[in-house]
Parts: structure tokens; sequence; C-alpha cells
């Protein structure tokens, strides 16, 4: 199997952990009911993936033992991501957590593919490199919301406005979100 695809795989699936353990802490800091399980093992998941991937880019190959993980990892993955996105409709706090961890996950991936095309000498396009700023400004922007509602201050009328915005957007594009996910498996057949 080609390693250039099970890097992308190992990218896709990292994103998708980053999504989960990102919705958590979210909740943990702004005083949600916060799902321990979901943190732990997610928190888990990342560990061993940020421990696969530098030897993975090394040898450009995963280990039979590497690769069932990988697989039970992408298994418990998609069943954690079947209670990711809210009913609606979504409390301040549920578009929050939906947005922030899209966000941070998107950059994840972003980031991964920049590293892929510099691990395997592939052109990426610009619009990765052009998204670094986007997502660091985005997630900042994250940041300083979760910040405030730790806090206990109120969040401005305005920023509530830009993130039901943004929520709408990744709402709309749900479907597609768990398509993807269900793909991570075509990586490590």
């Amino acid at each position: 199997m080609s390693a250039q695809k099970h890097y992308n795989g190992l990218i896709l699936l990292a994103s998708y952990i980053q999504r989960i353990y990102i919705a958590e802490k979210i909740n943990e800091r702004i005083g949600q009911q916060t799902s321990t399980a979901r943190l732990s093992t997610a928190k888990k998941y990342l560990d061993e993936l940020n421990m696969m991937m530098p030897l993975f880019e090394q040898t450009l190959e995963l280990t039979n033992t590497q690769l069932n993980r990988v697989k039970e990892i992408t298994a418990s993955t998609k069943h954690l991501m079947q209670g990711y996105f809210p009913q609606l409709p979504a409390t301040f706090a549920q578009k929050l957590v939906i947005v922030g961890s899209s966000l941070y996950g998107e950059q994840a991936m972003n980031a991964g593919v920049l590293r892929l095309g510099q691990l395997f000498q592939q052109e990426v396009g610009k619009d990765f490199t052009m998204r670094v700023k986007f997502y660091e400004e985005r997630t900042q922007f994250i940041d300083a919301v979760v910040h405030t509602l730790h806090n206990k201050e109120e969040v401005e009328e305005n920023l509530q406005q830009i993130l039901a915005n943004w929520f709408e957007g990744i709402m709309a594009n749900r479907s597609y979100v768990l398509q993807d996910m269900d793909k991570i498996d075509q990586f490590f057949a």
C-alpha cells in the first residue's frame, strides 16, 4: 500500500480525533457537561497517533501492529463521532463547541496536508499555505470566547452572531463531515 495513502489516512483520522478532544475540552473549560470517557479516549488516541507519525515519517510504513491499531482507533472514532453534532436548536455553548472543535480539527488537517507535501515532495495548493493564517485567526477568536465564558463574562452580541453564522455553515455541511469520516477505512484497507 502506498505510504502517501497511509499518511493521508493518519492525517484525516487525527483531525477527527482532534475535533472530539477539543469539543470535550471546550465543554470542560466553559463549565458544560463533559464526557471524561470521550476526553480521555480522544487524548489517548491523539497520543498514540502522535507517537506513530514521526516513526512513519522516517520509515514510510506502518507495521502490522500499528496498522491494526489504527484500524481499531478508526472504528472507535467513528463511534465517538456519532454523538458529535447537537440536536437543533443548539445552545450558544453547543455552537461554540462545534465551531471551535471544527476549526481546530480543520487546522490540524491543513497542517497535515502541508506536512504530507513536504514529506512526499508533492505540490499542495497555495490555498493550504494561505489557510494557516486563517485558522490561526479563527482559533484565536474561539480561544478568546472560551476564555470569556470561563471567566463567567458575557460574550458580546456581535461575536455571538459571528459564531452563529459559522455554526450554520458547519451544520449545512455536516453530512460531508460524516462521509469523510467513513472514507478513512479506505486509506488502511
